[in-house]
């Protein structure tokens, strides 16, 4: 299927809702916590999975992703993923901000499942801020972030809240 960027906006923007849970805790995966949930329309038209990372080693080091999993098709692509500060280089200078990446429709429809389109933000500057921001941007609906996330809504008085 040829896709448009209307098309890849829509899907990232359409309300949707937790089909598979996150688990309650971020695992270990070598160096990195992770989890991973389902997500889908509220229409039922559309699955998509997301997935959550966060260094050991480097609390500016993270990366939050939305995966288009087309239930008509096979295969599936990235649409969009949060990340933090990791590192800079001189090839990639954005890694020494927080940043946004986005797939485009010509990239898709070539076979490039990169996302390959980058965008410095200021939208967030921590993992947990960058959960918030994900969440509203991919538009998971708020009863899903209360119940899955209630980390997010009471933030911890002294300063913590930048933990997973």
């Amino acid at each position: 299927m040829n896709y448009t960027d209307e098309e890849l906006a829509q899907l990232i923007a359409c309300p949707k809702r937790v089909s598979q849970p996150p688990r309650r805790e971020m695992r270990t995966d070598g160096k990195h916590l992770r989890n991973d949930m389902e997500l889908e329309s509220l229409d039922g038209q559309h699955g998509f999975r997301a997935f959550m990372r966060h260094s050991l080693e480097f609390s500016e080091d993270f990366s939050l992703g939305i995966v288009y999993v087309p239930k008509d098709e096979p295969g599936s692509f990235c649409l969009m993923r949060c990340n933090g500060m990791h590192g800079g280089h001189q090839v990639h200078p954005h890694h020494l901000k927080c940043h946004v990446h986005r797939t485009t429709a010509e990239d898709v429809n070539a076979g490039r499942r990169v996302e390959r389109h980058i965008e410095p933000t200021s939208e967030y500057a921590a993992f947990l801020d960058a959960l918030r921001h994900f969440l509203r941007a991919v538009n998971v609906q708020a009863a899903d972030q209360t119940q899955h996330f209630p980390n997010l809504i009471q933030g911890d008085l002294f300063g913590g809240e930048d933990s997973p």
